[in-house]
């Protein structure tokens, strides 16, 4: 989290899947803070699977990390940890 919150109300986000990213990022623009948990450091775009299995494409780049993904939103974190 970039800037200091600590009155405002917290969002607890479990996971970060394509459902947990894009509640995240609606909440962008709310006064909240949002708490993103996952057991993984990354958000992998399972739809290209085939491709790593296929060796067309790496899977380095088939995964973000999901601090980058939210590194411009300032009420966010992201928390590595199971529910």
């Amino acid at each position: 989290m970039k800037i200091h919150q600590r009155n405002l109300p917290r969002v607890v986000i479990i996971g970060g899947g394509f459902g947990g990213l894009e509640a995240a990022k609606a909440l962008g623009k709310v006064d909240v803070r949002v708490t993103l948990l996952d057991r993984n450091n990354h958000h992998l775009f399972q739809p290209l699977l085939y491709q790593v299995a296929t060796a067309a494409l790496s899977p380095a780049d088939i995964a973000e990390p999901l601090r980058h993904i939210l590194r411009k939103q300032e009420n966010a974190e992201v928390i590595l940890g199971e529910a």
